[in-house]
């Protein structure tokens, strides 16, 4: 029988990259799917006096993997969009808003030793085994919002290798987990060039946030595994809006960018104060996420019709970097948690 009761993922932040959670303080996730991995290379040698290879041994040893999750107000979503960008300033006492903004400092993303609870024979009560992944940083975050259903999240990272010592399951309680629901469709919205009216025509949308960690520079001689938390190269935003109809001409109320002009090539400059684009995703009172991107270049849209289907319309996009703002984007999470989510 599956054992559902040992299954869960937890983070916590280390104070030493690679060296694992000093004191483990386990942030839990309502991970809805894990794929966290080890990896390892494998050298071979060979030589001309035998048909085949003779000799291996293991090399680096890395690890990888996705989380998957509805976005919740939790500190465990807020840290994975702190570190999405890398720079927090916290405010107010209940609820608190936290002004994220794009860090120019590689060191300030935090990294973390990642818990997974699996099922197995394990040592405890729940029969599991808990798997330890130290040194883990994110790489890319993606946010999906579509019509009836929860906003999504996943992130993806990389990190050294996994711990080899077998370790009894740490549970969560419902102490440990949210107590409010999900962020859904029904409080997520887009507004488009500064406009302060939401489009009612976009029935989904996502955004991917890349840091495309170089792990490549992350190791040195003498170990086997990272010596560095792979630092971040050049940041890549991009996404894609979904209408619900064909749009051929602007609507003045709301700005919605349309076929015509998106074909000949739509690029959009925008400020801080009037954003190509803003995405909000609420959940419950005083929990909610806004994230602006202000300089926007679209790709060519297409125009969808099947049979007597109604025609809808999607475009995906590009975020630029703003030399007037010194960004490519800034966000604004607000929740009842008064934990900082950096450091």
């Amino acid at each position: 029988m599956t054992n559902l009761a040992a299954r869960y993922v937890a983070i916590d932040v280390e104070s030493t990259y690679g060296a694992g959670a000093a004191s483990v303080a386990r942030i839990y996730g309502e991970v809805d799917e894990e794929s966290i991995t080890q990896n390892f290379e494998i050298m071979s040698r060979d030589d001309f006096t035998r048909r085949g290879t003779r000799k291996t041994v293991e090399g680096t040893k890395y690890t990888t993997g996705d989380l998957s999750w509805a976005m919740l107000g939790d500190q465990f979503t807020g840290r994975m969009i702190g570190n999405a960008f890398g720079a927090n300033s916290k405010s107010g006492s209940g609820p608190y808003t936290n002004a994220i903004t794009e860090t120019t400092d590689d060191g300030a993303f935090d990294s973390f030793e990642i818990f997974v609870g699996r099922d197995g024979k394990g040592t405890g009560s729940s029969k599991g085994t808990e798997y330890r992944y130290p040194g883990m940083v994110l790489d890319s975050l993606t946010i999906g919002a579509n019509v009836n259903e929860y906003v999504m999240c996943s992130a993806s990272f990389v990190g050294c290798g996994m711990e080899d010592a077998e370790n009894a399951p740490v549970d969560p309680s419902n102490s440990d987990l949210h107590s409010g629901d999900a962020f859904h469709f029904i409080n997520a919205s887009v507004k488009f060039e500064g406009n302060a009216n939401v489009s009612t025509r976009v029935k989904s949308v996502e955004l991917s946030i890349n840091l495309n960690r170089d792990t490549e520079n992350a190791y040195a001689l003498g170990n086997t595994t990272y010596t560095r938390a792979p630092p971040p190269q050049k940041r890549e935003i991009t996404g894609s809006i979904e209408f619900n109809q064909m749009i051929d001409s602007q609507v003045a109320e709301r700005d919605e960018v349309f076929f015509k002009e998106l074909a000949a090539g739509l690029l959009v400059d925008g400020t801080a104060s009037s954003p190509a684009l803003t995405l909000t995703f609420g959940g419950g009172t005083n929990e909610s996420l806004v994230i602006k991107l202000f300089k926007v270049q679209y790709d060519p849209p297409s125009a969808n019709i099947n049979g007597r289907d109604t025609m809808t319309m999607s475009a995906s996009f590009t975020v630029l970097y703003d030399e007037g703002e010194n960004a490519m984007s800034s966000a604004v999470w607000t929740t009842t948690d008064s934990t900082d989510i950096m450091g």
